[in-house]
């Protein structure tokens, strides 16, 4: 009966495991980078790799353990912390003589709890070294922040470390503290460095003033390093709930605040890089010193029953980067209040020494909080072909962190924006038109003409087919595409507002030898019918695709299919909306999971109650019928981008919309006759606006369809929805002797495979 037991247990594991699940897209980039292993610089002799690679290495972990609870991520970090303490000046020696390290002793001859090195001295590596407090509050960060988590879960504290090292055999309680006495012993270290006003309400950390190998000896720190070191204390005391650590948060952030104005122009917040000069606080820097004021706000860290850091200051930090630093798309400034220098990162162009490089600039991720655009503003930098070409963020493990711990609804994974301003796109809609797994796009532009299809390749996109021209003269409106002839690809069809009407109307391209031809053309239609687009799918009973034109003379929906390979108008619907009204946009879709597609639109009226987006079925005799509306959205919501596809990967299609009036993209699902809104992702308004977008599923290896939007600038952008469910493979390449065996854990095959489990004891189950 007990192996009974066992095996309905195993068989209810085995229909957990087979159900699939959603994984963020920036932690599989985590992992796939294999960040989530123990890094080999983490055993380094050489003390520098500890100030900044290897301690924002152990930050990651720190934020995919908090953001995930996935306990690897605690067990790698711990094994990375317990190797850094191991190489800590004072602890060298207590390594195998193997190892190859001994103890260090700084300038003064003190081999003291920190991690001191010659490379950022005066005459750098001249054997006397300098621990400095940055570098310290960077390192012992992580380590804090562990013991805090620890101490805040009583769930885990009791979490066994079995991995090798230091902590090898530890409870996570044990571990953190030891932590805690460790972080503890370097802040004592550097107690000496540290200086109260005579008031006693400010504080700061200085550099030593006993002839140190360094330049600045004496002089107050920069303000990112005692934000740097703000945050230890920050965690330090969630760990400990020592309030000495309270009274120096407490003066450190009263030092920041009389160091920083408020410009009330741009309701931000101005500083400079340090007390000692005016000199600039570049993006990469601020990123650190706001860190510390975030992460007060983030604990509710108070004094005396009062915030230390409010709401309406982080909204001021906020603002800092989106009304100062960032000047419009991919056009940032390098400084706080500093014009001085700037990048375009749509042409490369920089001025001055502007420099986006260090993994500190994603740290202002985490005022996305306040303002939820900041995400797609930093995400959009970093998938910029003039940012990662030569700075490479995906090899920042910290960089990679923050975009997954702060990603939402959809992150950008292709981007192209060598094309120009003036391309004037006016359609996108995915197909297949090379007859493989994956879909590709076909866009439409108006400059001249020209229509291309492309699919993603690397972090760009390359040409599938050649491309066709036509001039620019036919004012096209929308493309659409679909398997119209029954050939298992996808022609296409588009739509000419031409001023001449032996040029306006509807046109059906195919691909041919690689090449886009026109196939053939419904012309002739009035030149005032205010075509709107085209949308293809199964709308008719039939077997093949179908496609709809939507014009606003009348406000139309022609519904027409195929015969043979020729297209005929089935009906002409004329929708109940206002004359003075304007569809903007049309898309279709199979929005509940089940039947013929239904197709959606999108209304500008004056009238809120006609305006916003309705949802229709059309029937085998081309009727549309009205089943579900969103509307009573304000007159000057400006519909724009609208796609239909399943973005979530669980089957139904779903709805995006987009509207130039706050720059969100919005999802729905149908449900009934009933529209739920179930994410939104906030832009900057001149990011998305007048954005053109379909979806498709471009990357076969999820069950998500991905979003490509067409920029008012130009550019191309593809999103992956932040949360992708990954696709079973349909192929075994290495077949096994049990075609189950890939199909379940190793350690529940092994079971079921054991002489121990017997076919009887299966019988017993079955029958019962």
């Amino acid at each position: 009966m007990k192996k009974i037991l066992t095996v309905f247990s195993l068989l209810l594991i085995l229909k957990s495991y087979a159900q699939p699940y959603a994984q963020s897209y920036y932690k599989n980039l985590f992992d796939s980078k294999q960040y989530d292993v123990v890094p080999l610089n983490s055993t380094s002799p050489n003390q520098v790799e500890f100030s900044w690679i290897v301690s924002a290495h152990m930050e990651a972990l720190a934020l995919m353990y908090e953001k995930t609870h996935d306990v690897k991520y605690a067990n790698v970090l711990i094994g990375t912390m317990g190797n850094v303490i191991d190489r800590r000046d004072d602890l060298r020696d207590q390594l195998p003589p193997n190892i190859g390290v001994s103890n260090i002793s700084d300038y003064r001859g003190i081999s003291g709890a920190a991690w001191s090195t010659d490379y950022y001295n005066t005459n750098q590596g001249d054997g006397k070294t300098y621990a400095h407090v940055a570098h310290s509050a960077n390192i012992t960060y992580p380590m804090a922040k562990f013991a805090a988590i620890v101490k805040k879960d009583s769930t885990i504290q009791n979490t066994m470390y079995n991995s090798g090292g230091r902590y090898n055999g530890m409870t996570f309680k044990a571990i953190a503290n030891d932590l805690k006495q460790k972080v503890s012993e370097t802040l004592i270290y550097h107690e000496t460095q540290w200086y109260t006003e005579p008031n006693n309400i400010i504080g700061y950390y200085k550099e030593r003033n006993d002839n140190p190998p360094i330049d600045n000896d004496g002089e107050i720190l920069p303000f990112n390093m005692q934000s740097a070191m703000g945050r230890v204390l920050v965690q330090m005391y969630l760990a400990t709930d020592n309030p000495d650590y309270l009274i120096q948060i407490n003066q450190i952030a009263n030092f920041l605040k009389a160091n920083t104005s408020f410009d009330s122009n741009l309701q931000s917040n101005k500083w400079t890089y340090w007390k000692k000069t005016t000199l600039r606080e570049d993006i990469s820097h601020g990123g650190l010193t706001i860190s510390f004021p975030y992460e007060c706000r983030k604990y509710s860290i108070s004094n005396g029953g009062a915030l230390i850091y409010t709401d309406s200051d982080m909204n001021a930090y906020a603002n800092t980067l989106t009304k100062d630093i960032y000047q419009s798309p991919l056009y940032i400034n390098n400084g706080v209040a500093y014009p001085a220098e700037h990048w375009n990162l749509k042409s490369g162009f920089r001025m001055g020494n502007a420099d986006l490089s260090t993994y500190t600039c994603f740290q202002w991720a985490s005022l996305s909080k306040y303002d939820a655009k900041i995400y797609q503003l930093l995400a959009e930098m970093q998938t910029a072909e003039n940012y990662y070409t030569p700075l490479m963020p995906e090899n920042f493990p910290l960089a990679v962190a923050y975009l997954a711990y702060y990603e939402n609804l959809i992150v950008p994974v292709n981007t192209e924006h060598g094309w120009g301003d003036g391309s004037d796109w006016r359609g996108v809609a995915s197909g297949n038109f090379d007859e493989d797994s994956a879909n590709e796009f076909v866009v439409i532009r108006n400059y001249d003409g020209m229509i291309g299809t492309m699919e993603p390749y690397g972090k760009k996109f390359h040409s599938v087919t050649n491309d066709k021209y036509y001039s620019g003269q036919y004012n096209w409106r929308g493309i659409a595409a679909g398997d119209f002839f029954g050939d298992n690809k996808s022609e296409i069809v588009t739509l000419s507002n031409h001023t001449d009407p032996g040029n306006n109307g509807v046109y059906i391209l195919k691909i041919e030898n690689n090449n886009i031809v026109e196939h053939t053309k419904s012309i002739g239609w009035d030149a005032q019918s205010d075509w709107v687009g085209a949308a293809a799918g199964n709308f008719i009973t039939g077997g093949k695709d179908d496609f709809i034109a939507v014009r606003n003379l009348n406000k139309e929906v022609l519904v027409f299919n195929f015969n043979g390979t020729t297209p005929q108008l089935v009906h002409t619907n004329a929708l109940n909306l206002p004359s003075n009204s304007k569809i903007t946009a049309v898309a279709s879709g199979n929005l509940d999971g089940v039947g013929k597609d239904e197709i959606v639109l999108l209304v500008d009226a004056q009238d809120p109650a006609y305006n916003g987006i309705y949802v229709y079925n059309i029937d085998d005799n081309g009727i549309v019928t009205k089943i579900a509306q969103s509307t009573n959205w304000g007159s000057g919501s400006e519909w724009r981008g609208l796609a239909v596809g399943n973005l979530d990967g669980n089957g139904a299609d779903e709805i995006i919309v987009h509207r130039n009036y706050d720059g969100e993209y919005v999802a729905y699902t149908l449900s009934g006759n009933i529209l739920n809104s179930t994410g939104v992702e906030r832009f900057p308004i001149l990011q998305t606006q007048d954005n053109i977008m379909c979806s498709g599923n471009f990357d076969p290896s999820s069950k998500n369809d991905e979003l490509v939007t067409l920029r008012k600038d130009g550019g191309i952008v593809m999103f992956s929805a932040a949360k992708v469910i990954r696709a079973n493979s349909t192929t075994n390449n290495n077949k096994q002797s049990d075609p189950c065996q890939n199909e379940l854990p190793e350690v529940l095959f092994s079971f079921l495979k054991s002489a121990s489990f017997k076919r009887e004891e299966l019988k017993e189950i079955s029958v019962r």
